[in-house]
């Protein structure tokens, strides 16, 4: 008889009252502790999703087309990305709706935003983030609700609850999807990762905790750079929600309009497993023949970290996009020597600037 008390005390203050757990749920004469402990959850997560509820917003988009993954032909796409409503969340009171990429990859002649008092507004896509897959909505509209995020990393646990709210589909109430934060720091920083079965029709609506507080933005993220990539994971209890610490990084530049993409070098590697990448060919232009690069070159650090193998540097390099500065600690002839590469976007990387070996090319 001691497991409900020992779940009340993990349970935020409003829900310490044993009474209002189970409110609106008529309690079952002789019911068990395994009985009251049931309603107490389900009272719980009913709670913490009413907290943010009004927040979250469903999407309708019209028209647009079938996205081609590289190499892909165009009526024969990896996934079928549906042309049905998905969710979005309020991010600013004047406006701002955050949202998932995944939700505009047909390129939508329309979008409008729904918000949770059934109020219609015409929506303006601002602007992606195409790493961390975020996108950026503006209505016309003021005073709406925010809902509270959790901003340090540290308050975040493996184990402790998560909640997928979405409104991707019809009803006035939010789906709701139950699980743990299974993963930290996944996807290369980029992410957190949920059991709580994920959909497209919650791509882009909140994880939240029990407080009802956001742990992050649910997001499809894969081990490629496709633009749906990770969506074939969907309904596995393999989900992703890109924390705060990952929102603030590029919300700014969102907001105005500003499209981040992932940056590149411009190198080609050899990238033996087991010891740091070696340049083996350079694009001619690129970030890496302007910062004077070589063939030869051993990549030893990258933006102040080291890098023993190949896979090192894809994920320390997975979070930046192009216009930023990263720093290159290189050997070179067994000296050591830094260089300073900004990164670039595809179309500003040239051709091959001379025949190098096709020994696991990378553009990053």
């Amino acid at each position: 008889m001691m497991v409900l008390p020992l779940l009340l005390t993990v349970l935020p203050a409003w829900t310490q009252d044993p009474a209002r757990l189970i409110e609106g749920i008529e309690p079952v004469e002789g019911a068990s502790a395994a009985v009251v402990l049931h309603q107490a959850q389900a009272a719980a997560f009913g709670e913490a999703a009413k907290h943010v509820a009004p927040s979250v917003v469903r999407i309708e988009t019209v028209g647009g087309t079938q996205p081609v993954e590289p190499g892909g032909q165009p009526d024969k796409p990896r996934f079928i990305v549906a042309e049905g409503p998905t969710t979005g969340l309020v991010y600013s009171a004047d406006g701002l709706i955050l949202a998932s990429t995944f939700n505009f990859v047909r390129e939508p002649v329309s979008i409008t935003v729904i918000l949770a008092d059934d109020r219609r507004f015409v929506a303006e896509l601002l602007a992606r983030d195409e790493v961390r897959r975020l996108a950026m909505l503006k209505i016309d509209a003021a005073d709406l609700p925010v809902p509270a995020w959790v901003e340090s990393p540290a308050e975040i646990r493996v184990g402790q609850w998560a909640l997928a709210l979405g409104r991707g589909f019809a009803g006035p109430d939010c789906s709701l999807g139950v699980g743990i934060v299974s993963g930290l720091n996944r996807m290369s920083g980029l992410a957190i990762q949920t059991d709580a079965r994920l959909s497209p029709a919650n791509f882009g609506g909140p994880l939240i905790d029990i407080r009802g507080r956001v742990l992050g933005l649910c997001v499809p993220l894969g081990l490629d750079d496709a633009p749906i990539a990770g969506v074939e994971w969907y309904d596995s209890g393999i989900g992703f929600a890109v924390p705060y610490v990952q929102v603030s990084r590029s919300a700014t530049d969102l907001a105005v309009g500003h499209t981040l993409r992932r940056g590149m070098f411009g190198l080609e590697l050899d990238a033996q497993p087991g010891r740091p990448p070696r340049i083996i060919g350079l694009r001619d232009p690129s970030p890496a023949k302007r910062a004077d690069l070589r063939p030869g070159d051993e990549i030893i650090a990258a933006a102040d970290q080291p890098v023993a193998s190949f896979a090192d540097l894809r994920r320390i390099l997975r979070g930046h996009t192009a216009g930023q500065w990263v720093p290159l600690r290189l050997r070179r002839e067994g000296a050591e020597m830094t260089r300073e590469v900004i990164l670039a976007v595809p179309e500003d990387i040239g051709p091959p600037a001379a025949t190098a070996p096709a020994e696991d090319p990378s553009t990053r």
